[in-house]
């Protein structure tokens, strides 16, 4: 009967896991992020990367959604591997990595790998670029993240 209790813990645990993780991107979902994020903030150094893939909408439009999936989960893989399992879909194309116990600087290091990166992405042709934020709480990271856009995307931003 202890092996039945067991199995049953384990099947609940793996659905756990499912649940927590993007069907899609294999990063964590939102609800993952905000949880670590709570977290991470009672820290006294870290650093949040925020990302959004560039024009990700009119690509949408243009080439399908099937077009658009690709893109996401070859991002999410990208930011998988760099990160560590740090990364968190944060929503539609944005996405979230949070280092715990992080500087600046190697945040922004990650940031321009994780870019490169996400440039070499082709599908049939059609290349990738994304913006990225850093701050140390979201709403910094979310600021650098719209001054990157605004100063014509692909780029690094870290808040001032």
């Amino acid at each position: 009967m202890e092996i039945f209790h067991w199995a049953i813990d384990m099947v609940l645990l793996a659905v756990l896991i499912v649940f927590a993780l993007d069907g899609l991107t294999f990063l964590w979902v939102r609800r993952v992020y905000q949880i670590v994020y709570h977290f991470a903030i009672r820290t006294k150094q870290h650093q949040i990367i925020m990302i959004d893939i560039d024009g990700f909408k009119s690509i949408n439009d243009q080439y399908g959604h099937p077009v658009g999936n690709k893109i996401l989960r070859k991002v999410g893989l990208v930011i998988l591997k760099e990160s560590r399992l740090r990364g968190f879909r944060y929503g539609g194309e944005e996405f979230a990595i949070i280092l715990a116990r992080g500087e600046v600087k190697r945040a922004t290091i990650l940031a321009n790998h994780i870019r490169q990166e996400i440039g070499k992405i082709d599908i049939n042709g059609l290349r990738v670029t994304a913006s990225f934020g850093i701050g140390q709480y979201e709403e910094e990271a979310d600021k650098a993240l719209y001054r990157a856009k605004a100063k014509g995307k692909d780029c690094v931003e870290v808040s001032s």
